[in-house]
């Protein structure tokens, strides 16, 4: 689906919504995605499950991030998957399998919330959700300086 036709299709089914924002909450929000980045990694002896929820954090900060420059975010149900969704279309096809790490850390960090006694974390699985925490945040924030060059970021 072409970004257009997504954000139609979007828009209509009420999952997006227009979003006035200035950079300032877009660097906010990346410095808290580096802040959650660092915390995962802190924690990762201490508890899996917290740092896999904190790399799922990072990326979903960052996502949010790109969405608002792009002058949306996420309303309705299920944000997190369409904030996903958005992001899917924003990058390139080579990233598809980020894409979807990123959406299955999103399918596990609801269970680690709302039925804990399903879901068992390792700390290889954490360790793997860092990765791509790392690898996304690094992708997007690519992203966001490329489309704006003329822009000081503070991230």
């Amino acid at each position: 689906m072409i970004y257009k036709r997504f954000i139609e299709e979007y828009s209509a089914k009420s999952l997006i919504g227009k979003q006035q924002t200035g950079f300032d909450q877009i660097n906010k929000l990346i410095k808290q995605a580096n802040k959650e980045l660092n915390t995962c990694v802190k924690i990762l002896d201490v508890s899996s499950e917290l740092s896999y929820t904190c790399a799922y954090s990072a990326m979903l900060y960052t996502a949010r991030a790109l969405m608002l420059l792009k002058g949306y975010r996420a309303i309705g149900i299920n944000k997190h998957k369409t904030v996903i969704e958005f992001i899917g279309i924003c990058v390139n096809e080579e990233y598809k399998t980020l894409i979807e790490k990123f959406d299955n850390m999103r399918k596990k960090r609801n269970l680690l919330t709302y039925e804990p006694w399903r879901l068992n974390i390792s700390k290889t699985d954490t360790k793997n959700a860092i990765k791509s925490a790392e690898e996304f945040v690094t992708l997007i924030i690519n992203k966001i300086k490329a489309e704006n060059p003329q822009k000081e970021f503070n991230f």
